[in-house]
């Protein structure tokens, strides 16, 4: 039950993050926005690990895979860059979508790269997975409206961020791969972030200081729910996310989702349940 609850909080709280994104990459470059989200990340994190102690906060530095590590941070931070983009033209729900095929590329790529099996099961739910983002997207001139591609950027490396996770992080404390995540994003971004930079007004200051919070919040509660119960287990609560991206999407943007979205929602709701479930039934591999 707590890993549950913490997963709906975690979906709660991503999507209160990406609507303070969306609002602030009206007036500022996302690059700037993402700048603020690491930052903010890292003081939080840094201020809980100096909470802890000096011990028990230095023991969350230690890693058994540094590159891989920072392979993770840079992938999360392409996957960031590539959502706030898109969210400046947009809608939440639209890129949410898209972005919720994730872990059917992951189940995909799991075969060359982790030596994994599919079942039909699995095969069937990617089939009518992939079936509900065409569905989603809709017939729409790749030329005329090029921002469309965004999500799929970032789909490609929010999946590949997933199984660098499985491959490097799974012998690390949680709080070491967030620490490691974050510190990636805010380095990177803020070599970059001058060629960027406009100047924040001071009635958006609260709103920067709100998307760093957030950030590290959303992370550390989905860190959580996979700590409290299995991921098969809580994963499927995140797609609860849908709705509240379509709340916040009308009441914050008056974003109307159109009938082929929930009908692609839908789709790949069902198939991304369908192969966690399907993950649950089959026995532990030694890639895992």
């Amino acid at each position: 039950m707590k890993g549950i609850l913490f997963m709906l909080a975690a979906g709660l709280l991503f999507t209160m993050l990406d609507t303070g994104v969306k609002t602030l990459a009206q007036d500022y470059s996302p690059v700037q926005v993402v700048w603020a989200r690491y930052v903010g990340h890292m003081l939080v994190l840094i201020g809980y690990l100096m909470w802890l102690g000096r011990g028990p906060g230095m023991a969350m530095l230690k890693t058994t895979s540094l590159s891989g590590q920072c392979l993770r941070g840079l992938l999360l931070l392409g996957a960031s860059t590539f959502a706030y983009l898109a969210f400046r033209t947009l809608p939440l729900l639209q890129v949410y979508v898209v972005n919720f095929s994730s872990p059917l590329l992951v189940t995909l790529m799991a075969i060359p790269l982790l030596k994994e099996r599919v079942s039909w099961r699995q095969g069937l739910a990617i089939l009518v997975g992939f079936g509900g983002v065409l569905i989603c997207v809709g017939p729409i001139d790749w030329r005329s409206q090029p921002a469309i591609l965004l999500p799929f950027g970032m789909t490609l490396c929010f999946a590949l961020y997933q199984l660098t996770t499985r491959r490097f992080g799974r012998d690390d404390h949680p709080l070491t791969s967030l620490f490691y995540a974050g510190l990636a994003g805010a380095l990177v971004s803020s070599v970059v972030v001058p060629a960027f930079w406009t100047p924040i007004d001071p009635w958006h200051l609260p709103l920067f200081l709100f998307v760093g919070l957030m950030g590290a919040a959303s992370q550390l509660t989905l860190i959580l729910a996979m700590r409290y119960a299995p991921a098969s287990l809580v994963s499927p609560f995140l797609y609860l996310q849908i709705v509240w991206a379509a709340l916040f999407g009308f009441v914050f943007f008056g974003d109307v989702p159109r009938p082929e979205t929930w009908i692609g929602a839908a789709l790949i709701t069902v198939a991304g349940i369908v192969l966690a479930t399907a993950k649950r039934r089959q026995p532990r591999q030694g890639s895992h």
